[in-house]
């Protein structure tokens, strides 16, 4: 009994459980997080952390902390607490309470409750125990122009904690972070600070690193730091010195990718990305910005990672570097489905989805938890969780963790649910018989979900509620429902059919079997049934008993069944189906028996009843707003009363207090009504009706809209500084509102800003706000705001305030004071107030001034908190010891060591040394004599300038970072000599100074740029830059050199282009020549010095402009387009704008016919000009090809022709048949024949031969007959006899029909005489050819051939033929076989006789070539053709080579008669011929000749110009040695010590030293002896010197006397010691000393002849040697020579043979004011450099002469004019001139120039010689007959000063001539000057000799505007007069003339040519003039004048030796007669030199 009684109340209790439990489950919801705590956590000991974890679900989850391996967190007292809300508290902590397994390990949050549990992310927490530290700075220096880096360097144990928050710019400039900085600076989020466009103002600026440690806050500033900027010269290419190869950074950050290079100059970059295919540029843009080396990227996406390429390039090349871009883009997870409900045994899948930005990411690391346990990779494919056949253990939380490699790990959470399944029977009873009294147990077992219900029924009632009976049911581990039936003692009436049914909400399922129990049948009592109408009736009767045999049912006393309805089963039960009311209500009898016959009745009532029915409601949701009324009708309209009806508000009755009324209407109608509605009022209202039938329901959803209310309402809030805080915000509403929270921006009643998600600051799903880490900025008014859109919505404005505990700005600070002193100890403390601030002594003994006289304590507020002050009076040692200054609030507390030093006076610091030395600091080391660093507060540095001649006073800087024991010593003079000194300074005093340290600064790069720029330009291509040093404050050292930049103005590029041009080391002043250059091109200039550190600031950049030049290219397209037969349309476009090089003033035409002449008797070349871009060439030739060039020219001359571009002219009638012949061939025939037309103007198509007959006066017939082009003869027969007949010839083109012939006439006759019909004429054939020569007669004559009236033979000549046709044959032409063949036929009746002029084409001979000039680096050369062959000369080969080299060959035009060699090598001897070309061949080559370009082998300087020693070092002055010519190449230079070894080693200094101003030798030992060798090189040789020089004392003293006489002792040694210098030397004394017997015989001899010029020639002598320094010292600075050409006159002629070629003449010429062409011009004289050669086309007989075109390997000799110069336009085919100036001038801006002007004259660049005498004038051009030149030149030569200047020079009077020797000629004629040998020599060709001087080929006559044309008259009748007598006393002693060369010549003003008997050409003066009149003669060569060069007609037959004696003009005449003078020079001269007369003085 007590059994059962146990079982029934587990049975009770576990249906309550279920029942209970049902309605709830429903709303279950597994935990989720809603704050979960950080993956990492980092604090400091003095601050601890805290870890927040909170999670939501249904029930409340609980929140727990466990460790990594899974073990629970416990608290650990003052250490760590775990608080109900699950925060985890690591408290503060002291250094040595440290434990590794709490304040750094792994922790884990878990949130659980019934549904399930969650488990956080491992969360790394991180203790630091705080520690000073400091923070250096590293700087990356770089070149000027480019970027620095400043890099803060942190000590690596606080590195990770650590970052740069500025950099502070002396004094107080701050920098702070930014993407894109402001153009100079720029600090990069990484804390490295970069500097662009370094420049030398950067150097003197400090830099301060500001860092702060992100736990404590603590704030370290470094020492300030300088720049260093490198010094580079010349071009480095460019090196990546910094780069940041790999950057990592989250979405939406900043990105900034560095790529820092060097190099000179500044290189510039570009940045490509390698993202896609190929690289792409990378472009600026909204987010980009390209700033140079950096690439700054803001707010990136994933889309901007990959690699990057920077490149950074200069012209030196460029440098790259490859960088890597990460973006961190976040990632979002979830799980799909987050809640899931799966039937048991079914499947259940989860998908993992892990997106960024929206976008799925690709494969990831994944593992899969539930309830916080991982699962075995086995259940995961890939992103997918499968649980197959789901039970009960499957469900719960399921978590998906995704782990990146970057250690971050994400999380998503979803649940599992088990979904409805109906019962299902697990275990059932089985049916049974027994005999009465055992006890029986019957059991069912069932499983669904929910869990299901079992009930037990007998025989479908409910079981007896007896003793025996005892139901138990339990529910197992599963989910398993177990329900036992035990009946304890079984009686005959327990038998029956028992039945257990399983329900639950998703079905119901039952079993049932029978129980047997032995007896007699028994029927228990049948209940009241009640049935419910239209349904379905089963009466089962409850009998008992076994056996039973039957069972039968009556009602009425009537079996059933007795309807339709009504059916009796086997089983004995009763089916009614279906039910009525009125028909089957009653009572119904059950009765039974067994086969002995018992039997046993029992009877029941059975009532009927209708259930009821509802009205349906109108609509299914009911809306409407709060405040309104509403009614809900319930009707009902079927069903049996009693009726009750209900109201329900979701699924609960009406609650009272809901103020809800029901209005009962009747019993079959309900009204609810709501008087005014509420938020609760919303819910599924049902209308319950029942009765004892059945339970109906209806229901309506009425749906109140609510505007917002708070759930709950923000309150203000503190919160503690660096701590989280949450502002809760709930509300409530239908429809559910949305939270906003907002931040006022100013006050709390100003405007307020929306608070939006970002680090540190979380917007909760429930609305609440976290705001996490706070500090005083998240301070102020915050604004909730709730809003669903019913009314206007609410918001609450709540204030939250920081509290901040204490803190101090730094952890400790010391206190040095002198014993005795007031100790003074300060704290400033920030916080929230009030502070309470406690001094400490040794950090536990409190500090009070109350027991404690020593000591008084005071504070103050201050508006961060609170400064507090310890004063300690009489301080002694023992009060030395640590302070603690403690602060305390209601927050916190924190304190700050003071360090408390008492000491005394220090040591003097020892081991002063200097550690660094730069130029403008030192760095000074030194150690203390001190034990305690302590001791010393600072140290006083003090220094002055070590100047013996002035003492400065003492400057000091403060030291006060001991124990450095260090000091940078700053903006010092560089290369000074400084003295330093340290003092110690302690708190009681100062200690002595140190033992001074004597230091000398380096040098440093110039400050100042050179002064006084200027470029001016000397031609075209060539700019002349000369500066002045900079100032001598400025230079910092030994200024080294320049570097000369210099750039187009026009182009955009801003980098200059350098050149370095080497110094003098004393800041002299510099120039340099720079040259090809573009042309008539402005450009910039900029100068800068260097030293040996580097180069300065740039000067002011000047402008200059090239000369103009002539065009560098032709006009291009040139096109030619006939428009008739006489002219030709030719267009062209201009030059490229880049090769005009000027400004083009028109375009030439150069137009010749094709002409295949024999010898074209006239010039057919001509040219026209015009300004248009066509022409119309009109006159030509008919139907000819013409040959078409078209140049353009500038004002400087024509530029470069176009190529030939050939055009035919078009077709014309021809002209008239040359000839008509009619003979005689029978009576009545007679022979027509007739010459084409000489003139054909087309292509022949026909002829048309007329015939006239006439008789007397009468014409009688007349006839035209066309015949083909190719016969040119007729006969016609058929003629009357004895008629006269008349016949002309025309010839016609596709044109027309051209002009007839003449008439022929003949009359028939019988008798035929002997006529010829073929025609004579001259007969072209070239040679080795066969030529047949026609003889066609009629009349059957006799022939007879003659060759110039020698008859020929058959077989006369070998290679002649006569044919019986009468034709001669000559094969194998040669030259021999030319000349006049006549043909003479005689029949007796008459004779006839014809001539052939045959004319034999050979090759030319050989041209005659001779060269008329030569300089450093060229040849002219010119040449007459010879015998051209007969056939015209098609163009000249010209062959060079220099010795032992390669032959070069040059082709050059037909037209050509002369040549310049350009770019030959100085000093170098060079071969030259020949050869001319035509149509039949080849010309042998002319005679070689050898010519040698001028120049020698370098010469040897002085040892005083070039050495300049020093005690240590020597100068050489590498300037002052003579190059002689040719450019010096390179040096060597070597030195030893003057020892007795003479095998001493030598030093080499340089074997390559290349041509500079001055080198230093350094290392050399004070007063001491050296030898010096140098070797100088150039193209033409090598010359060696030794020198012995002393180097000066230590002290800059002169050495000692002996070591002096030594060295000139040894000299003498050292120099025949070298045999090298010994035989030059012997070579050179010998060459002296015959030059000096030499002289002296010359000297006698010129006593002897002219003994009244005696002292005037000495007087000359002395000034030619001075000339000759001058000429030689002027030679060596010559920059630019320009050739200048003057037409010749008409009747000039080039010389016939080489020996008439004059020798090289050197002149200068002399202007002294007067009228000039160039008045303005005074000032200084200076030097005009020029050189004049002279070209004239060759006019030669039988050679063609059309103007010389430009070879291929030619420039065309086109010059420049001055501005100031005029020009005159005139034909095109006249010669000209032009000039160039090239005057390198040294003072003064000058201008210098020669202006012609002619009859007529034009600009040409044309080249050549000289014009034949006998030449035919050309057609269209005039002669020319006067000329009147006009010149302006000065005369002081270079580099010398005004005394010799003065010596030399002299304005307006007159100039004594040196002394040449020239040697007569032997020729026998006597009318020929100017020739040292017989022929026409009209001009002298010349070279230079020296920078100022000048060739001339003949001297021009030039008018002096200080001579009257009287005075000039009578000066000439003068020489005329001497010329006589001179001819007679040379004759006889041909030295006679040595003393009348020297004197000066008069140039004549004007020109007349006058007519000899003897058919000479003869000069004079304005009709002074015959036979013997002196002809001026050039003059000998001068170092300071130039002629202007002008071709004068001579005699051809007066030798030169007529003009060698001159008398000597009055002294008066002298003085009346002031003229230009000519200077001759002493220049070394071959005995081809002329002379000149010579002016009285």
């Amino acid at each position: 009994m007590w059994i059962s009684s146990r079982f029934f109340v587990i049975f009770l209790l576990l249906h309550l459980d279920t029942t209970c439990s049902e309605p709830f489950e429903a709303h279950l919801r597994g935990p989720g997080f809603v704050m979960e705590p950080p993956g990492r956590v980092e604090f400091s000991n003095s601050s601890g952390g805290w870890l927040d974890c909170s999670a939501s679900g249904s029930p409340q989850p609980t929140v727990d902390w466990v460790h990594a391996d899974g073990s629970a967190v416990t608290e650990i007292h003052g250490v760590r607490r775990v608080l109900r809300n699950g925060t985890l508290v690591l408290m503060p902590f002291a250094a040595a309470a440290y434990h590794q397994d709490v304040h750094n390990t792994i922790y884990r949050c878990i949130a659980s409750n019934s549904v399930g549990r969650i488990v956080s992310r491992d969360v790394q927490v991180r203790a630091v125990v705080a520690q000073a530290y400091k923070v250096d700075v590293e700087v990356l220096s770089a070149s000027r122009g480019c970027t620095a880096i400043l890099r803060c360097v942190v000590p690596t144990f606080v590195k990770e904690l650590v970052r740069v928050v500025s950099w502070v710019h002396e004094p107080a400039i701050y920098i702070y972070p930014s993407l894109q900085g402001d153009g100079k600076f720029h600090l990069l989020p990484t804390g490295e600070l970069l500097i662009h466009n370094l420049q030398e103002s950067d150097e003197s600026q400090s830099f301060r690193c500001r860092s702060m440690h992100r736990l404590t806050r603590q704030v370290v500033v470094s020492s300030p730091t300088r720049l260093r900027i490198n010094s580079h010269r010349g071009i480095i290419s460019p090196s990546v010195v910094e780069h940041t190869a790999h950057v990592q950074v989250s979405q939406d950050e900043g990105a900034v990718l560095l790529c820092v290079a060097q190099g000179c100059p500044s290189p510039e970059y570009s940045w490509f990305t390698h993202n896609g295919a190929g690289p792409l540029p990378v472009l600026s843009g909204p987010r980009v910005r390209l700033l140079g080396p950096i690439l700054a990227i803001e707010a990136v996406t994933g889309e901007d990672s990959g690699v990057y390429k920077c490149t950074a390039g200069n012209v030196g090349g460029e440098a790259s570097a490859e960088l890597r871009l990460t973006v961190a883009t976040p990632i979002q997870v979830e799980i799909s489905p987050n809640v899931l409900s799966v039937h048991m045994g079914g499947t259940a899948e989860f998908r993992c989805l892990v997106t960024s930005n929206g976008s799925p990411v690709g494969m990831q690391n994944i593992l899969w938890y539930k309830d916080g346990r991982q699962l075995p990779s086995s259940g995961r494919v890939e992103d997918t969780l499968v649980v197959p056949r789901v039970s009960r253990e499957n469900r719960g939380m399921y978590q998906c963790v995704v782990r990146r490699p970057e250690g971050d790990t994400f999380q998503a959470t979803a649940e599992l649910q088990l979904g409805d399944a109906p019962p299902v029977l697990l275990y059932s009873f089985i049916e049974q018989t027994l005999q009465p009294g055992p006890a029986v147990s019957l059991k069912c077992s069932a499983a669904g979900n929910p869990t299901p219900q079992i009930s037990w029924t007998l025989d479908g009632f409910p079981l007896p509620s007896n003793g025996r009976f005892m139901i138990g049911q339990y529910i197992t581990v599963h989910g398993d429902v177990i329900s036992h039936v035990n009946i304890s003692h079984v009686m005959v009436e327990d038998g029956g059919e028992y039945a257990c049914i399983a329900e639950n909400r998703a079905g119901r399922v039952q079993h049932a079997a029978r129980l047997n129990i032995y007896g007699l049948p028994y029927i228990r009592l049948i209940p009241k049934v009640t049935a419910v109408s239209g349904e379905t009736l089963n009466l089962k009767c409850p009998v008992a008993g076994y056996p039973i045999e039957e069972i039968h049912w009556e009602r009425g006393g009537r079996e059933l069944p007795d309807d339709i309805r009504q059916r009796v089963q086997p089983d004995g039960s009763l089916t009614i189906s279906p039910v009525q009311k009125n028909s089957d209500s009653g009572v119904y009898t059950c009765w039974a028996r067994n086969k002995q016959g018992h039997s046993a009745r029992r009877s029941g009532e059975v009532t009927v009843i209708v259930p009821p029915k509802l009205s349906p409601f109108q609509t299914n949701i009911l809306q409407l707003n709060m405040g309104d009324r509403a009614s809900l009708t319930c009707s009902v309209v079927k069903g049996d009363l009693p009726l009750t009806i209900n109201w329900r508000k979701d699924g609960r009755p009406i609650d009272p207090t809901q103020h809800m009324s029901v209005k009962q209407v009747d019993q079959y109608n309900s009204i609810l009504v709501i008087e005014n509605l509420g938020s609760d009022h919303t819910g599924n209202y049902s209308c319950v009706v029942r009765n004892s039938a059945a339970e109906v329901e209806n229901s309506q959803a009425l749906l109140v809209n609510v505007p917002p209310r708070w759930i709950v309402e923000p309150v203000d809030a503190n919160v503690e500084r660096n701590r989280h805080i949450m502002l809760h915000c709930q509300a409530q509403g239908v429809p559910t509102p949305s939270i906003v929270w907002k931040k006022a921006t100013g006050s709390k009643s100003g405007e307020y800003e929306e608070v939006r998600e970002r680090p540190f600051t979380k917007l909760l799903g429930n609305g609440s706000l976290l705001l996490q880490h706070v500090k005083e900025d998240r301070e102020g008014f915050y604004l909730c705001q709730a809003n669903n859109g019913i009314g206007t919505g609410i918001g609450k404005v709540i204030q939250l305030k920081v509290n901040s505990s204490p803190y101090f700005s730094s952890t400790s600070r010391s206190v040095m004071v002198k014993k005795g002193d007031t100790a003074l100890l300060q704290c400033a403390v920030s916080g929230d107030k009030p502070i309470n601030i406690v001094w400490l002594r040794s950090g536990k003994n409190t500090l009070n001034p109350s027991t404690n006289y020593k000591i008084s304590v005071k504070q103050e507020a201050t508006p961060d908190g609170v400064s507090a002050e310890l004063q300690i009076r009489t301080v002694d040692a023992t009060d030395s010891g640590p302070y603690f200054c403690r602060a305390s609030n209601l927050y916190g507390n924190d304190q700050q060591l003071v360090q408390l030093q008492v000491q005394e006076p220090p040591l003097p610091p020892s081991v002063l040394e200097a550690a660094m030395i730069s130029s403008r600091s030192v760095n000074i080391k030194w150690q203390p004599k001190t034990m305690g660093t302590g001791d010393v507060t600072k140290y006083l540095v003090e220094f002055r300038e070590s100047d013996p001649l002035f003492v400065e006073q003492w400057q000091q800087i403060e030291v006060k970072d001991p124990p450095m024991f260090n000091a940078m010593i700053e903006n010092l003079k560089p290369a000074t000599r400084y003295a330093f000194r340290v003092i110690a300074e302690g708190s009681a005093g100062r200690s002595a100074p140190s033992q001074e340290l004597i230091v000398r600064t380096e040098p440093q790069r110039p400050a100042g740029p050179p002064l006084s720029l200027s470029a001016r330009p000397l031609s075209s291509t060539e700019l002349l830059i000369s500066w002045v040093a900079p100032l001598p404050e400025l230079r910092h050292g030994d200024i080294q050199g320049y570097n000369v930049g210099y750039k187009l103005s026009s182009s955009g590029n801003t980098a200059y282009n350098f050149t370095s041009v080497a110094g003098d080391y004393d800041g002299g002043n510099g120039e340099l020549l720079l040259s090809g250059l573009a042309k008539f091109a402005r450009y910039n200039v900029v100068v800068q010095a260097f030293n040996q550190v580097g180069p300065g600031p740039l000067s002011e950049p000047t402008g200059a402009q090239t000369m103009e030049d002539v065009p560098s290219r032709p006009p291009e397209d040139v096109r030619c387009a006939a428009l008739s037969s006489q002219s030709l349309q030719v267009s062209w476009q201009p030059p490229p704008i880049y090769h005009t090089n000027g400004l083009l003033q028109g375009y030439k035409l150069v137009f010749e016919p094709i002409i295949d002449d024999i010898q074209p008797s006239k010039d057919e070349v001509e040219s026209r000009k015009t300004t248009a871009l066509t022409m119309v060439l009109t006159g030509l030739r008919k139907y000819t090809n013409y040959s078409i060039q078209v140049l353009a020219h500038t004002r400087m001359g024509d530029g470069v022709v176009s190529k030939p571009l050939f055009c035919h002219s078009e077709e014309d009638v021809p002209e008239a048949p040359a000839d008509i012949k009619v003979v005689s061939s029978s009576s009545q025939s007679l022979y027509i024949s007739w010459l084409p037309p000489n003139e054909p103007n087309g292509v022949i198509t026909k002829y048309s031969l007329y015939t006239r007959v006439v008789n007397g006066r009468e014409e009688l017939n007349n006839e035209k007959r066309s015949l083909p082009s190719q016969q040119a003869y007729y006969e016609a027969k058929g003629l009357h006899p004895h008629m006269e007949y008349q016949f002309w010839v025309t010839a016609s083109t596709r044109v027309g029909e051209g002009k007839s012939s003449r008439v022929s006439s003949q009359i028939t006759t019988n008798r035929v005489p002997a006529r010829i019909i073929s025609f004579g004429g001259s007969v072209v054939r070239p040679w080795r050819s066969t030529v047949t020569l026609p003889c066609t007669a009629v009349g059957k004559p006799k022939r007879e051939w003659f060759k110039s009236d020698v008859a020929l033979r058959q077989g006369g000549m070998h290679n002649s033929q006569l044919l019986d046709s009468g034709d001669l044959i000559i094969s194998s032409l040669q030259l021999a076989d030319g000349g006049n063949y006549s043909c003479q036929v005689d029949n007796g009746i008459g004779t006839d006789r014809l001539t052939h002029t045959l004319m034999v084409q050979v090759p030319p001979t050989a041209p005659v070539l001779y060269v008329t000039s030569a300089t450093s680096s060229s040849i002219l050369m010119h040449w007459k053709c010879g015998f051209t062959g007969n056939a015209p000369i098609t163009g000249y080969t010209l062959f060079y080579r220099r010795t032992n080299g390669n032959t070069d060959e040059m082709q050059l035009s037909r037209h050509a008669s002369s040549h310049e060699l350009k770019g030959l090598v100085c000093g170098s001897t060079y071969q030259i011929h020949l050869s001319a070309q035509n149509k039949v061949g080849t010309s042998p080559t002319s005679t070689m000749l050898h010519v040698r370009t001028q120049g020698q082998s370098p010469g040897h300087p002085a040892s005083t110009a070039l050495l300049a020693p020093n005690s240590t070092s020597l100068l050489v002055r590498l300037h002052s040695w003579p190059d002689n010519g040719c450019p010096l190449l390179y040096f060597v230079l070597q030195y030893r010590a003057v020892t007795e070894d003479p095998d001493a080693e030598w030093v080499l200094v340089s074997n390559a030293l290349k041509p500079q101003r001055r080198i230093v030798v350094n290392n050399l030992t004070p007063s001491t002896l050296y030898q010096l060798r140098m070797e100088a090189h150039n193209v033409a040789g090598i010359s060696q010197a030794d020198f012995t020089f002393v180097t000066l004392t230590k002290d800059g003293d002169p050495p000692p006397p002996e070591i002096v006489h030594r060295g000139h002792r040894g000299q003498t040694t050292v120099i025949f010691a070298n045999m090298n210098l010994l035989i030059p030397s012997i070579a050179a004394v010998s060459g002296m000393f015959c030059t000096i017997i030499m002289v002296i015989v010359c000297y006698r001899h010129m006593l002897k002849n002219a003994q009244p010029h005696a002292e005037q020639a000495n007087h000359i002598q002395k000034e030619s040697l001075e000339n000759r320094a001058n000429s030689e010292a002027a030679q060596r600075e010559r920059y630019y020579a320009t050739i200048h050409k003057v037409s010749m006159q008409n009747n000039d002629k080039i010389p016939e043979t080489s020996e008439d070629i004059s020798p090289y003449a050197t002149f200068q010429l002399s202007e002294a004011g007067g009228n000039m062409s160039q008045p303005h011009h005074g000032g200084p004289a200076n030097t005009l450099l020029h050189s004049f050669m002279y070209h004239e086309r060759a006019l030669a007989e039988g050679c063609s002469s059309p103007p010389p075109a430009a070879s291929k390997n030619r420039r065309r000799h086109s010059r420049k004019t001055e501005p100031e110069s005029e020009e005159s336009e005139s034909d095109q085919d006249q010669l000209t001139s032009s000039r160039t100036e090239s005057s390198n001038q040294h003072e003064g801006k000058i201008k210098h120039s020669i202006i012609y002007h002619g009859a007529q004259s034009s600009t040409s660049s044309d080249l050549s010689p000289m014009s034949e005498q006998k030449s035919l004038p050309r057609r269209g051009r005039s002669r020319y007959h006067h000329q009147q030149y006009q010149f302006s030149t000065n005369t002081t030569p270079r580099h010398h000063n005004s005394n010799k200047m003065n010596n030399n020079t002299t304005s307006n009077t007159n100039t004594t001539a040196t002394n040449t020797t020239a040697t007569p000629s032997t020729s026998s004629n006597s009318n020929k000057i100017l020739s040292p040998r017989g022929g026409n020599l009209k001009s002298i060709s010349s070279t230079f000799k020296s920078q100022d001087s000048i060739q001339c080929h003949i001297p021009t006559l030039v008018k002096s505007p200080s001579i009257s044309t009287q005075q000039q008259k009578q000066f000439h009748k003068q020489q005329l007069q001497s010329s006589s007598n001179a001819q007679h006393s040379s004759s006889s002693n041909p030295n006679s003339s040595s003393l009348k060369q020297q004197q000066p010549l008069l140039i004549t003003p004007k020109l007349h040519q006058l007519e000899a008997s003897n058919g000479q050409e003869l000069m004079g003066l304005d009709g002074i003039g015959n036979s013997h009149s002196p002809l001026v003669a050039c003059m000998p060569p001068s170092s300071q004048f130039r002629p202007i060069p002008h071709k004068s007609i001579m005699p051809a037959h007066e030798p030169p030796h007529h003009h060698q004696n001159h008398q000597q003009p009055h002294p008066q005449q002298q003085q009346q007669h002031p003229g230009t003078l000519l200077n001759p020079s002493t220049a070394m001269l071959s005995s081809k030199f002329f002379t000149a007369p010579t002016l009285p003085k």
